[in-house]
């Protein structure tokens, strides 16, 4: 019987591929800027990854139309994937581990940003205002990740399946390449830069 707190299956897959190649990004950026700082660097991941999504948002919009094995929209799945990628290198530029329960749960804390309180609560937790920190830090006890993990994971699914209109006028032609790159460049860009200034407040 699966742990509780473990992801699907698919999931499971999508973010062990977006920690790879997030682990790859980090050592290679280290490599490029030796003189860079944490924040430079951070700035720079966000930049890159922002350009990415916009790039494939506007290549894929009619692959909405594309549904994957699991069910879920091929752009929604690149989003996730993109999302997740970029605030593991995030993580690990920080020099947090993004692997296990802890990990994902570091992950979902990011990824959730302000709603993470709502979603504690909605597992039935009261964890205060520095949940975020907590869960960065990995201070938290395992049976409240336990708890948190599919419930955080199950907010972000919802989020990035909801806003039909924007991704209803990716279809139409000629508005859907720039809509989608706008659209997704800017969200990834908010998400990553959030993140950032979350972890450096730790």
């Amino acid at each position: 019987m699966r742990r509780r707190s473990a992801p699907p299956r698919w999931v499971a897959q999508l973010l062990d591929l977006a920690r790879r190649r997030a682990a790859k990004r980090v050592d290679s950026l280290r490599a490029r800027f030796p003189e860079a700082s944490r924040r430079e660097l951070g700035e720079q991941l966000v930049r890159s990854s922002s350009l990415r999504a916009g790039l494939l948002g506007a290549a894929t919009g009619t692959l909405a139309l594309i549904v994957l094995p699991v069910g879920l929209p091929a752009g929604v799945a690149l989003t996730l994937l993109l999302e997740a990628e970029l605030l593991f290198a995030l993580i690990a530029l920080h020099g947090l581990s993004a692997t296990g329960s802890a990990g994902r749960l570091r992950l979902y804390a990011l990824w959730a940003g302000g709603g993470f309180a709502d979603a504690a609560k909605g597992a039935g937790l009261r964890l205060g205002a520095d949940a975020v920190g907590r869960a960065l830090s990995g201070s938290l006890p395992a049976r409240i990740i336990a708890r948190l993990n599919p419930v955080l994971l199950r907010a972000i699914l919802r989020r990035l399946g909801l806003g039909w209109l924007p991704r209803a006028l990716k279809m139409w032609p000629l508005l859907g390449a720039p809509v989608g790159f706008a659209l997704d460049r800017a969200a990834l860009r908010t998400l990553g830069l959030a993140a950032l200034d979350t972890l450096e407040a730790r």
